[in-house]
C-alpha cells in the first residue's frame, strides 16, 4: 500500500537545513524530554518518574545532547511512520469490505484512495505534513465514533471518590467461576508430591493441550503448537527433559478444573467426577512444585519462566490470592535473569535453547516463543498486582523491550494471536492507567483532567478494534475481538464507578453496562457460550444496573431488563450451578424476584 503524502511529508521535514544549537546541559529528565512533559528536575529520580515507577536518567555530558537529541528525533519519525501505516491499514480494510453503510469519509475527502497495487491500495494524502494527516485521521475516528452522551450542565473539575464503593472495586479486578478456592488449593497441604500422578490418555492430554492455547485468560504463548504440543506428548522427550516435565505438569494443574467446568467434552469418554477431577489436578500442582523447587535455583530457561506462569494461573482460577503475588515475582525474577526485557538478547536467547530443550525446532519459532512469553507475562502482572494492591513489576514503555520495537500486528490468519496480544497490551496499559489514576493513593478527589485523559485513551483503543463480526474468523478470533469489546466497555466502568453518584460518572457507567448486555446477548447468538475471560465485566454491568435498582433512577425498568438478560446468559452457561452460588449472582436474582422478575429460565 502506498503512502505518498505521509513519506513525502516525513523526508521533506528531514531534508530542510538542521538548525545549529550550541551544547547546553539539559536541566529535565530524559523520560520527560521524550514525552514532553513538564519534570520536577528532582535529583535523583523527578516526581513523574516516581509515579510511573521507572528509572530517571539525566545526561550528565553536555556534548551527549545534540546527538540524544538527533536519535531521539529519528526515533520519534520512524514510531510516526508505524503508527500512520497501522492507521493506513485499518482505512484499508474499511474500504475493501466495504459493509459499512454508515462510515462517515468526510475527513478524507481530499484524499486519493484506489486499487493501485493487486495486494493493497494506495493512498495519496496529498497532504504536507504529518501533523495534517494526523488530523485527518483522528476527525475521521471521531466522526465514526459512537460519543457518550454529554452530560447535563457543566463539567465537574474534580470527581469526588464514593468511599462506600472504593474498597471494593480497589481490590476487585477478577470474578471466578471456577469451584471454591478450597478445593483447589494445597498452599497449606503438608504432604509432598515426589513422584508423577497416574498418567491421562493420551487422547485427553491432546484435547487439554489444544485447549489450553485458546482458553488462556490473556492468549496463548503464539508458537505453542509448532515448538512445544508435539514435544508434550511425547514421554521420551519428557523423561530426558525436567523443565518440560514441569510445564506439562503446570498446563494440567490448571486445564483439568478449567476444562471440567467450561469445556466437558474433553473429557471424551472418560467417566470422572469433579471431585476425582479436581484430586488428580491437585496432584499434579503438587509434582509440579516439586519440579520447581529443583528447578528453579538451576540453570532458568524459557520452559520453566513459562510453567510458573502457568501456577499463577492456577491460583487466579481458583481465587487463591495468598501465593499469587509469589508465583508471579518468581516469573518476573526469571525474565529478568534471562535479559527478556531485551530485542537484542532474544537471538542469544534462542540459540541456547536450540541447544539444550528445543533441538530440532526452528530458532526463529523460538526467538518468538521467548517475545510472546514476556507479553504473557506482562499481561499476568497486570492482573495479579491488584489482588493485593501492589506495585507493579513488569514494565513495558521503554524503546528497548521486546515488545514494543519488534511487534507488528497483522488480520492475516497465522497472526490473529499476535492481533489479539497487541490488543490485550493497549487494554492493559489503560488498566494500569486507570488504577495509578484512580486507586493508587488515599486522596478524596481526582482532577478531571486526568479522568478526561483517560477517556481519550479508551476511544482511541476503541478506534483500533476491529469490527464485530469479524468475516471468515476462526471461532477463536471473534471470541478474543468478543472479549475485547467487552473489556473497552468494562474499563469504562473501572474509571467511574468509585465516583458514583456523580451525574458525569452514572452517565457513562450506565452507557457501558447496557452496551455490554448487549455484547454478552450478541456472543451467545454469534458463537458459544464460552466468555470465561469476560466473568468480571459481566459483574461489573450487573452492579450498575442493581445501582439503578436500588436507588429507583428513571431507568429502572431499562435495567431489570437488563440483568435479567445477563442472568439468562448466565444460566446457558456450562458452569451455570456454580455462578449460582456466587454472591452478585445471588443479589441479582434477588433484586429480580423483589421486583417481579419470576419468569426467568434457569433461576429457580
Amino acid at each position: 500500500m502506498a503512502t505518498e503524502g505521509a513519506l513525502v511529508a516525513l523526508c521533506d521535514g528531514l531534508s530542510k537545513q538542521a538548525v545549529k544549537r550550541r551544547a547546553r546541559m539539559p536541566l529535565s529528565c530524559q523520560r520527560c524530554r521524550r514525552h514532553r512533559s513538564k519534570c520536577s528536575r528532582g535529583r535523583p529520580s523527578c516526581d513523574q518518574c516516581m509515579s510511573a515507577e521507572v528509572e530517571c536518567e539525566y545526561l550528565d555530558a553536555p556534548g551527549d545532547l545534540e546527538s540524544t537529541a538527533l536519535r531521539d528525533r529519528f526515533a520519534g519519525l520512524e514510531d510516526q511512520i508505524h503508527s500512520l501505516l497501522n492507521e493506513f491499514d485499518i482505512i484499508e480494510a474499511l474500504v475493501k469490505e466495504n459493509n459499512q453503510p454508515n462510515l462517515c469519509t468526510k475527513a478524507l475527502t481530499g484524499w486519493d484512495i484506489h486499487q493501485k497495487y493487486p495486494s493493497g491500495l494506495a493512498i495519496d494524502t496529498h497532504l504536507q505534513h504529518v501533523q495534517d494527516i494526523y488530523k485527518c485521521l483522528i476527525q475521521f475516528a471521531l466522526d465514526n465514533e459512537t460519543p457518550q452522551p454529554a452530560p447535563a450542565g457543566p463539567q465537574p473539575a474534580w470527581l469526588r471518590r464514593n468511599n462506600a464503593i472504593f474498597p471494593t472495586i480497589r481490590l476487585s479486578h477478577f470474578t471466578s467461576l471456577q469451584p471454591d478456592s478450597t478445593m483447589l488449593a494445597m498452599a497449606d497441604d503438608p504432604v509432598e508430591i515426589t513422584q508423577p500422578p497416574p498418567p491421562l490418555p493420551q487422547t485427553i492430554v491432546k484435547n487439554l493441550l489444544s485447549l489450553y492455547k485458546t482458553c488462556l485468560l490473556h492468549g496463548a504463548v503464539q508458537p505453542f503448537n509448532v515448538l512445544l504440543q508435539d514435544m508434550l506428548l511425547d514421554q521420551e522427550i519428557l523423561d530426558a527433559t525436567p523443565s518440560l516435565q514441569l510445564l506439562y505438569a503446570s498446563i494440567l494443574c490448571h486445564m483439568l478444573p478449567h476444562a471440567y467446568c467450561w469445556h466437558r467434552e474433553a473429557f471424551a469418554s472418560l467417566h470422572i467426577s469433579e471431585a476425582e477431577c479436581i484430586s488428580l489436578a491437585q496432584q499434579y500442582y503438587g509434582w509440579a512444585k516439586h519440579l520447581l523447587s529443583t528447578l528453579y535455583f538451576e540453570t532458568q530457561n524459557l520452559a520453566t519462566c513459562h510453567a510458573i506462569c502457568n501456577l499463577v494461573l492456577y491460583h487466579m482460577e481458583s481465587g487463591n490470592t495468598s501465593v499469587i503475588y509469589i508465583y508471579s515475582g518468581m516469573a518476573v525474577r526469571m525474565a529478568l535473569s534471562l535479559q527478556l526485557y531485551r530485542e537484542e538478547a532474544l537471538d542469544g536467547i534462542a540459540q541456547t535453547h536450540h541447544e539444550t530443550i528445543f533441538k530440532n525446532a526452528n530458532i526463529r519459532y523460538i526467538k518468538g516463543y521467548a517475545r510472546s512469553l514476556l507479553w504473557f507475562l506482562y499481561f499476568l502482572d497486570t492482573a495479579t498486582s491488584h489482588f493485593h494492591n501492589k506495585p507493579y513489576e513488569v514494565h513495558l514503555n521503554s524503546g528497548d523491550t521486546s515488545t514494543t520495537t519488534a511487534f507488528n500486528p497483522s488480520l492475516s490468519q497465522d497472526d490473529r494471536q499476535a492481533l489479539f496480544q497487541w490488543l490485550e497490551f493497549q487494554a492493559c496499559q489503560i488498566t494500569r492507567d486507570i488504577r495509578r489514576t484512580c486507586f493508587a493513593n488515599d486522596a478524596e478527589e481526582t482532577p478531571y483532567r486526568e479522568i478526561e485523559r483517560i477517556e481519550r485513551s479508551l476511544i482511541a483503543f476503541r478506534a483500533s478494534l476491529p469490527t464485530l463480526p469479524m468475516k471468515q474468523a476462526s471461532v477463536w478470533s471473534t471470541r478474543c475481538l468478543y472479549m475485547h469489546w467487552i473489556r473497552y466497555h468494562g474499563q469504562w466502568i473501572l474509571l467511574h464507578q468509585t465516583y458514583l453518584p456523580t451525574p458525569l460518572s452514572l452517565q457513562r457507567c450506565t452507557t457501558a453496562a447496557f452496551a455490554l448486555v448487549q455484547l454478552f446477548n450478541n456472543w451467545i447468538i454469534d458463537i458459544d457460550c464460552y466468555f470465561r475471560p469476560c466473568i468480571h465485566e459481566l459483574k461489573q454491568a450487573c452492579d450498575i444496573l442493581l445501582y439503578h435498582v436500588d436507588n429507583n433512577t428513571d431507568v429502572k425498568l431499562k435495567a431489570l431488563d437488563g440483568l435479567a438478560q445477563l442472568i439468562q446468559v448466565i444460566m446457558l452457561t456450562p458452569v451455570s450451578d456454580i455462578a449460582k452460588k456466587r454472591p452478585f449472582v445471588r443479589r441479582v436474582q434477588e433484586a429480580l424476584q423483589q421486583n417481579g422478575w419470576n419468569n426467568i429460565p434457569g433461576c429457580s
